[in-house]
């Protein structure tokens, strides 16, 4: 049967647990490895060369129990449980009080039975323990698994006519459940199911379930597990044990510092160190009650779910399904500079630890640490903590418990690409990288610093991430860089195929920027792209002693911002280009400097509007501003001392009109606007070159700089005293402005001179 469990607290019957010193716990000396318990259950153990044949026992319907006073197998050694193919289920209790350890082969012939092994005492499988089962094998520590008519006790008197059918329940009396310890390699076969089940859950070894599932579950005290139908993942509702005042009970740690030591000279990956703490050989890191450890693992559907911590060091998680890592407290995950850490999901890759989740994997940037065929997720409702690289085929999450965005921290270096949508809460952390073939959408985001781990090419994403505090987020690519070196699973029918593209176009929301974390440095460039819309808060890429950094967007839709601010106060100001098919509207400005300043580019396929001050002034050099767009509104001012500006229409024949009061379907450049511009560019030029619309000039149109007009078909001056002088072909001056590229001059209602120095035109009108 496939095993798949719920947690439900029932009413605690406990009171406080008291701590006291670590036990002194001697190996034990086994005078027969497995012995039957004399209760009346029938088991019996016959010698068969290397090992036992385990036989007879109670039947009751498709089940049948055994009852062991101690259950061990040494190693090279055989537990051979003998089976019929009427038999669905194999159930054994230990119920001596000493723990079971397992050193050789368990073996079930005879049928295609499911075994179960129950000790309350505790399990160790070690490092030469293996299975050779045909269907599905869960070792527990609970003290009861429960059927419809009732329970088969892990002590005491069982009414076994009444356990027929399939098991619905694992029950654990102990305020602190016993631990499961496997540094063997467990596999069970294709399409069946493994599970561990205990206090505390440590497997330094290997687990195996090819198109199977495995469940590693570490559960509190007085506790019910519910074995749910197959098909549900596993689903533990766990809260803390706490005394009639309703606070919490502390759970002591000494049961695994005495399973330890009953496991003598066993090479179990743990160690207990001089304060009587159990911590894991190879990192160092501790290992509580309540915690799952984990560190190799194959199957198609994998769960591990810990009432405490589940600590992840060096572990190799492969699925072809899906892969959910869980933890009451946190979910911590570590690399070495020895050996990765691979988490690799052919389905959903789903990580949650409910105080925090810890990961750094950065010492083998070869091979992508998170690989998922379908969506991957990271939720707390604390820190999530992630220096990795991540790629998702599917949407990539990080959410908190109510499915909100969640707050992202990196210390070192974060890559995220996905195959779907990206969803975060705020950011803080180095230079970040964000690339989907969906939308975008986070919150605050501040870049403390470059990320250092990264080299790449000149001109690439990398060596910009690895030199500099930059952000990069790419919404709606038509394809993503395949993840590094994934594991060879293809044989075990993963689906994961990177590369896949999404039908609608991606967007980026996100909230406040802010790459000039570090005022003595230069600030970082901000890099934001989608076919999309593109919507931010406040861009601020500014630094006092460094240079601003640049702001680069590119949308296939609208943009939308507040205040974009890269200035520099003793450094140079960084550029700002916004590029949209659809309209931009933004506030402030400012790419100023003591230094060089700046340039600024807005160029829009519809409009453009600016609702607060723009500046491009410099101490030595001011900035150019350019500004595209079918209509243009600035009602704040516009200043670049000393450099130029530009204004022109995206469309080639759309209408220009200099001066009116009101909107109008051309390009209008209103008396308001007209004033807003500063005296001290060194040229204002107006039109394109390649322009095809009428550009009109009415009486009230005052410039305090040059004004160039760039080109259009026809060049239109209403209601005012001209002088034009043609000094070139289509070219020449009218009142100190100058035209070239017009073809057409129109003149108003009172005196035009039309004076030809030279030059030509193709026709021209005095109105």
């Amino acid at each position: 049967m496939k095993l798949f469990v719920s947690l439900i607290i029932p009413t605690l019957l406990i009171g406080r647990i008291s701590h006291a010193a670590p036990a002194q716990v001697q190996p034990l000396v086994i005078a027969q490895a497995i012995a039957p318990a004399q209760d009346g259950t029938g088991t019996t153990v016959i010698p068969n060369g290397n090992g036992w044949d385990i036989q007879d026992g109670t039947v009751s319907g498709d089940n049948l129990f055994h009852s062991f006073d101690q259950f061990n197998v040494e190693p090279n050694q055989t537990a051979n449980f003998l089976t019929s193919p009427t038999i669905h289920n194999i159930l054994g209790r230990i119920v001596g009080g000493n723990p079971s350890l397992i050193n050789g082969l368990i073996q079930v012939t005879g049928g295609n039975s499911n075994l179960f092994l129950m000790n309350p005492a505790g399990i160790i499988f070690g490092n030469g323990a293996q299975l050779n089962v045909p269907a599905d094998f869960t070792a527990t520590t609970a003290t009861g698994i429960g059927f419809a008519g009732g329970w088969f006790n892990a002590f005491g008197v069982n009414d076994y006519t009444n356990l027929s059918g399939s098991l619905n329940a694992f029950r654990f009396d102990s305020s602190s459940p016993e631990v499961i310890i496997n540094a063997g390699n467990l596999a069970v076969g294709e399409g069946q199911n493994l599970a561990l089940v205990g206090g505390t859950v440590v497997s330094t070894g290997t687990l195996t379930a090819p198109e199977g599932t495995v469940t590693l579950a570490a559960v509190p005290g007085t506790s019910l597990v519910r074995v749910s139908q197959p098909g549900n993942i596993l689903s533990l509702e766990i809260e803390p044990p706490t005394d009639i005042q309703g606070n919490p009970v502390p759970i002591t740690p000494l049961m695994l510092p005495g399973l330890l030591a009953y496991g003598g000279n066993q090479e179990l990956g743990l160690v207990v160190n001089n304060s009587g703490k159990v911590q894991l050989s190879n990192s160092g890191i501790g290992v509580e009650t309540g915690d799952v450890v984990v560190n190799q693992v194959a199957g198609e559907t994998v769960t591990f779910s810990a009432y405490r911590n589940l600590t992840l060091v060096e572990s190799q998680l492969v699925t072809t399904g899906d892969l959910n890592l869980l933890a009451q407290d946190t979910v911590l995950i570590r690399d070495s500079v020895a050996n990765p850490f691979i988490a690799q999901a052919g389905g959903n890759l789903y990580i949650q630890g409910n105080q925090s989740i810890d990961i750094l994997a950065l010492n083998h940037l070869d091979q992508t640490p998170f690989v998922s065929g379908g969506n991957l997720s990271l939720v707390s409702d604390g820190i999530i903590s992630g220096d990795a690289h991540f790629a998702s085929n599917g949407s990539f999450s990080l959410l908190n418990l109510s499915g909100e965005p969640g707050n992202f921290l990196s210390l070192y270096d974060p890559i995220i690409r996905a195959d779907g949508d990206v969803t975060f809460g705020n950011y803080t952390g180095p230079a970040l990288l964000v690339e989907a073939t969906g939308s975008i959408s986070g919150r605050d985001i501040t870049i403390t610093g470059p990320d250092t781990n990264l080299n790449g090419p000149p001109g690439s994403d990398l060596e910009l991430l690895g030199t500099s505090p930059a952000l990069i987020l790419r919404a709606g690519r038509t394809a993503l860089a395949d993840p590094v070196n994934v594991l060879p699973v293809i044989e075990m029918g993963t689906t994961f195929e990177p590369g896949a593209t999404l039908p609608t176009p991606g967007s980026i929301q996100v909230g406040r920027i802010n790459t000039g974390f570090d005022p003595t440095g230069d600030a970082g460039p901000v890099i934001l792209e989608a076919p999309g819309n593109i919507t931010t808060s406040n861009i601020t890429a500014t630094s006092a002693l460094g240079n601003g950094g640049e702001i680069s967007i590119t949308a296939g839709g609208d943009i939308t911002t507040d205040d974009l601010n890269t200035f520099g106060v003793v450094g140079n100001g960084g550029a700002i280009a916004l590029t949209a098919n659809g309209s931009i509207r933004t506030v402030g400005i400012d790419t100023s400097s003591n230094s060089q300043a700046g340039d600024i580019t807005l160029e829009s396929q519809d409009t453009i509007t600016i609702d607060g001050d723009v500046n491009a002034s410099g101490g030595t050099n001011s900035g150019n501003i350019s500004l595209t767009g079918d209509e243009i509104d600035f009602p704040g001012e516009l200043n670049s001392v000393g450099g130029t500006l530009l204004i022109q229409p995206a469309t080639l024949n759309q209408g220009i009109r200099l001066g009116d009061d009101n909107n109008s379907a051309s390009l209008d450049l209103l008396n308001t606007e007209l004033a807003n511009l500063q005296d001290g560019f060194s040229s204002i030029t107006i039109g394109r070159s390649d322009g095809t619309g009428t550009i009109t000039i009415t009486e009230s149109a005052n410039f305090s700089d040059p004004v160039i007009i760039a080109g259009g078909s026809t060049l239109a001056s209403l209601d005012l005293d001209n002088t034009w002088n043609i000094t070139g072909v289509n070219s020449g001056t009218l009142n100190n402005i100058t035209f070239s590229n017009i073809e057409n001059l129109i003149g108003g209602n009172l005196t035009d001179n039309f004076i030809f120095a030279g030059g030509s035109i193709a026709s021209f009108d005095g109105g």
